[in-house]
């Protein structure tokens, strides 16, 4: 359970520390993989491997972890209503992509 929560929170290549943030960006913009979706998929494995069910063997982090990654899907979708609203405000601004080249793409 911490291990899926420490991967949950490290979405970063090393160098950007918002390049989950600046590719969700980019794909919602696209429609091509939204929060929507990946609250979705979130949900579909919580439920496929339980987790919200593991109650035997976990230690007080194991519990801190499964309370975050459960709660992430509903979490993503408020995130996700907010980021809307932002982008609004903000209109298209650019960022940069390590993993192309430190490419600037404009974020919609």
């Amino acid at each position: 359970m911490v291990a899926i929560a420490d991967m949950m929170r490290k979405k970063t290549d090393g160098r950007d520390p918002n390049l989950f943030e600046h590719f969700s960006s980019v794909t919602q913009s696209l429609g091509v993989y939204t929060a929507h979706d990946y609250a979705d998929i979130l949900e579909f494995l919580i439920g496929r491997w339980k987790l919200a069910a593991l109650e035997r063997g976990l230690s007080g982090e194991g519990r801190d972890a499964q309370e975050y990654v459960c709660g992430l899907p509903p979490r993503i979708r408020k995130l996700q209503e907010r980021a809307e609203e932002r982008a609004k405000k903000l209109g298209p601004r650019p960022a940069k992509f390590s993993w192309i080249f430190d490419r600037e793409v404009v974020i919609v």
